[in-house]
């Protein structure tokens, strides 16, 4: 039987032929990315933008937080996020758990149509 070797004389070509097409590939990344580049933002909107986030942020944190009457005639409201999780992880464990469907909104009825 007869083993066929690679021949140790076709390394070099392959790994500089491998080298440079990756170096290829990075350059025209490169160039093609570099006219595409987004202009900096100045330092103002970039407050602004920080400040609208700090903002958002800070109402989110007081709606998990805080108690809240969202509906009074219908019993609905808001309570903070860890009591919620406390009141269900306790209800589960007692066995009392009801589950009670959303009230929904009454659907309109059509519009009458007369026939002539």
């Amino acid at each position: 039987m007869s083993e066929t070797n690679a021949s140790k004389g076709h390394f070099w070509p392959t790994f500089f032929g491998s080298l440079g097409a990756i170096l290829i590939f990075g350059l025209i990344i490169f160039l093609a990315y570099l006219p595409n580049r987004p202009a900096p933002i100045n330092e103002e909107v970039s407050a602004t933008r920080r400040a609208k986030a700090a903002e958002s942020r800070a109402a989110g944190i007081q709606k998990i937080s805080n108690f809240e009457m969202i509906n009074a005639e219908s019993g609905i409201a808001r309570i903070p996020i860890a009591d919620a999780m406390s009141l269900t992880v306790a209800a589960y464990q007692s066995g009392k758990v009801v589950q009670q469907p959303l009230p929904a909104e009454p659907v309109p009825e059509p519009a009458a149509t007369t026939a002539e």
